[in-house]
């Protein structure tokens, strides 16, 4: 009988110290998952919802400004933005003459600015010239 109790003793022993390993293990490995969840929080940017919050009055939810951005967006047209030599929309190019016509006609309005746009300024100036200020 005494040999049972002592191999049932060691047995219990190990699993005691399994348990314990196991126990430890599961521990160390909460703490590191713990620890990068906090790093994590630290580092990241934060959101624009997490923005908003702080500089929000106390009792404002976030439902509101969520339903005006909403609005917005949706009263918004989209954008069609091209960099470079390329153009991302379905306009056929112009022909060369109407190109040439268009700028033609920019450099012929600028010229007409240019000449009349002294003349209308000293025109101004000559009629307030006289006349007290109002």
């Amino acid at each position: 009988m005494e040999p049972k109790i002592d191999v049932l003793r060691e047995r219990g022993q190990r699993q005691v110290r399994r348990a314990v390993m196991v126990v430890a293990a599961g521990a160390a490995a909460g703490v590191l998952l713990l620890g990068g969840l906090v790093i994590y929080r630290l580092t990241r940017p934060a959101t624009a919802g997490e923005r908003l919050r702080r500089v929000m009055p106390p009792g404002m939810g976030l439902g509101r400004a969520r339903r005006s951005a909403r609005r917005l967006r949706k009263r918004m047209r989209s954008l069609r933005f091209s960099a470079g030599d390329r153009q991302v929309s379905t306009e056929q190019p112009q022909p060369r003459w109407e190109r040439l016509i268009v700028a033609a006609a920019g450099a012929a309005g600028t010229a007409a600015a240019r000449a009349l746009a002294p003349r209308l300024l000293a025109a101004l100036a000559g009629s307030r010239r006289g006349k007290p200020k109002d």
